[in-house]
């Protein structure tokens, strides 16, 4: 079959001491006065003070915005208050210096300076209409992602339901992943963003918006995630596993924004929500289930992430060498300390699982991507 599909992603600079191209980035842009939105830590690990510093070189008014909270996930109150100072500020260029939680921030914060209304008016695809100011994104971990694509997770503040935004509009105009600003990445972050690089990697190359370019995409970066997360997590001096990591979540982000996920994310959505547990861990809970669910739909692709994760998959029968990919999944979860069911985590209540299918249910942006089976396999 030929497909048709476009693939999108901002102007990107990669590499140790990136974030020196910040100032001549924002000037490229037309930004005389810069709003740059981070967080607490990012300051402490004096991250923000080289922002800072190639801002000024390039004679930018700067005003910074270090945001508070206290959910793993922005509120969308939170998000509102912050466009309201940007729009009363006339900033022209915005700039998300953090992990992806910062970043979705930015994005919308953004897009409401232009676009009239309140986040949740805006939950779902394609639904904001005009392009907000000129962003740049540059990511201080190795996992979401969103610096490279139009998605923004929050909280909802009314339903306390983890909702997205995904729209084109969104998308950042420069990306500038630099992999000395994840060096003081705490091991926890480092493990919980890790793996949901892979999961931007794996979920969508088992999706049914895949194409060839996302599914090359896929295994370069479940390749080198494989490689490389346990020994960013067992080592956080590792300056190696660091840029490679960096490297990694940067490509799986390309395959998020181009092919999406599906199942993981969607079953996740609720149960962060209610829960308050970081993104990362909400999807490591799950993705051994979800993936048991996906493979007899997709044996020949769990074939393949079988051998991008170095399994011995070659000359096996195709359901053999399939499953091999669920348990280097397993594998990996435990190189990098990190939960793999539900119990784990103290989620015991085998009766949340129908409301949650109800909740997963309705995203239809997520779910539309996947075949699954019964999800009683959840606990």
């Amino acid at each position: 079959m030929f497909q048709q599909f476009p693939f999108k992603t901002p102007s990107i600079h990669f590499g140790n001491g990136a974030i020196s191209m910040l100032g001549k980035e924002a000037r490229k842009l037309e930004g005389q006065r810069i709003l740059l939105i981070t967080g607490p830590s990012i300051r402490k690990a004096g991250i923000l003070d080289k922002a800072l510093a190639s801002l000024k070189e390039s004679s930018l008014d700067v005003e910074v915005n270090v945001q508070g909270r206290d959910t793993p996930e922005p509120g969308t109150h939170i998000v509102e208050e912050t466009s309201r100072m940007a729009r009363e500020g006339r900033f022209d260029v915005i700039v998300g210096l953090g992990g992806g939680s910062i970043l979705d921030v930015a994005k919308m914060t953004s897009a409401l300076v232009i676009n009239p209304g309140k986040v949740r008016d805006y939950f779902g695809r394609e639904k904001v209409s005009r392009r907000g100011k000129p962003t740049i994104m540059i990511p201080t971990t190795s996992g979401t992602g969103a610096e490279v694509t139009k998605h923004a997770i929050f909280l909802d503040s009314e339903a306390m339901v983890k909702k997205a935004v995904a729209s084109n509009a969104l998308l950042p105009d420069v990306a500038i992943v630099d992999p000395e600003l994840t060096y003081s990445c705490p091991r926890e972050v480092t493990a919980a963003s890790g793996i949901d690089a892979f999961i931007h990697a794996a979920e969508p190359f088992v999706s049914k918006n895949a194409n060839p370019i996302t599914d090359a995409l896929s295994l370069q970066a479940v390749g080198i995630i494989t490689r490389w997360l346990g020994a960013a997590v067992a080592d956080d001096a590792d300056v190696e596993a660091r840029y490679w990591m960096s490297m990694g979540s940067l490509i799986s982000g390309m395959v998020l924004n181009n092919a999406g996920t599906s199942l993981v994310h969607a079953m996740a959505y609720p149960i962060g929500g209610e829960f308050h547990t970081p993104h990362g861990i909400s999807l490591t809970v799950l993705l051994g289930s979800c993936f048991e669910a996906i493979l007899p739909a997709r044996t020949d692709k769990f074939v393949q992430l079988a051998g991008a994760m170095g399994e011995p998959a070659e000359g096996r029968p195709a359901r053999v060498a399939a499953r091999l990919a669920l348990d280097a999944v397993t594998h990996l979860l435990k190189s990098a300390d990190l939960p793999a069911s539900l119990p784990e985590i103290g989620i015991t209540d085998r009766s949340k699982i129908p409301r949650w299918a109800v909740e997963a249910h309705a995203e239809r942006r997520l779910l539309g991507r996947a075949k699954k089976r019964n999800l009683e396999v959840l606990i």
